[in-house]
């Protein structure tokens, strides 16, 4: 290889990258952190080293030239071995100090995970958590975090999991709501108000699936923040799905139709990826969320 004329600057190509993906300097400014006329420079001096022009406007947007589209996979690839890179590098360290991201769903960072935050400062001093707190599924392979929590195993090779417990969920409501049709099937109850996660059918498919045809209007509220579906049914009015072990922290919920329902039920898994398992502050982390939310779910 002739190394001399390898000038290239990693940090213009993750410019191009950001861009691209984000469709404007402003996007893509506020994901890296960056100002918009600092990130447009890069973008300059990258289309001055290579001697081509990678964007052109569209409306507010930018919008890749065909330059830029044939630049765009190389660049993608490059993301990725960088990535790996520093998985590799990162599970070489037996540092136990430093940043870990969990990532987790709103009612287990509620519920679940506050509650351990003293023990965990007495188990890991020196180690610093990040919690990226959604329903979205984070990408372990690109770093959105090091350690997840998800309720669907993942099937990629090379990341590690440990299935720590089960729960079953069911339509809970306020225990005044639900009197009112306690000894009814659902289809005999024609005005029951639902609490939807989001717009698809896999809510509606289930309960149809029950026996429980539903209409569209029967959808109160669509909310994807459990926290603020929680606080929805206590006021009651409406039915939702909760998780029973959470459900069971509030006496003035109960849940719905028990005798005509099969209740969802969902494993928990753990998971990371293959390379950070190595590393001994991920270790820590990976661990102490095994042994202390395991412990409060069925096997």
């Amino acid at each position: 290889m002739d190394w001399k004329h390898l000038q290239f600057d990693w940090n213009h190509a993750r410019a191009f990258l950001v861009v691209a993906d984000e469709g404007s300097l402003s996007a893509a400014g506020r994901a890296l952190g960056m100002s918009q006329p600092t990130l447009g420079r890069q973008i300059s001096g990258l289309e001055a080293q290579l001697k081509v022009t990678l964007f052109e406007r569209v409306g507010k947007g930018l919008s890749l030239t065909q330059s830029g589209v044939r630049l765009y996979d190389y660049v993608k690839q490059m993301a990725e071995a960088a990535n790996q890179f520093s998985l590799v590098a990162q599970g070489q360290s037996n540092d136990v100090s430093g940043e870990v991201c969990i990532s987790l769903t709103e009612l287990d960072a509620y519920f679940r995970f506050a509650p351990l935050i003293s023990k965990f400062k007495e188990y890991a001093p020196n180690i610093q958590l990040e919690l990226q707190v959604s329903n979205a599924i984070s990408d372990l392979k690109r770093r959105e975090a090091d350690v997840a929590i998800r309720y669907q195993r993942p099937t990629q090779p090379d990341l590690i999991t440990k299935k720590i417990g089960s729960e079953k969920a069911y339509l809970y409501g306020h225990k005044d709501y639900i009197k009112h049709f306690a000894n009814k099937a659902p289809v005999e109850v024609s005005n029951l108000q639902l609490i939807g996660f989001d717009h698809s059918d896999q809510m509606k498919d289930y309960l149809s699936n029950m026996g429980f045809p539903v209409r569209s209007d029967q959808f109160t509220v669509i909310c994807k923040n459990q926290l603020v579906q929680l606080q929805m049914i206590l006021q009651g009015g409406a039915l939702a799905f909760l998780p029973d072990n959470i459900a069971a922290r509030y006496p003035e919920l109960e849940p719905a139709f028990v005798d005509h329902f099969i209740p969802i039920e969902l494993d928990m898994w753990l998971v990371c990826h293959r390379e950070l398992h190595t590393s001994k502050k991920v270790r820590l982390v990976f661990d102490f969320l095994s042994e202390q939310l395991g412990s409060g779910l069925t096997g």
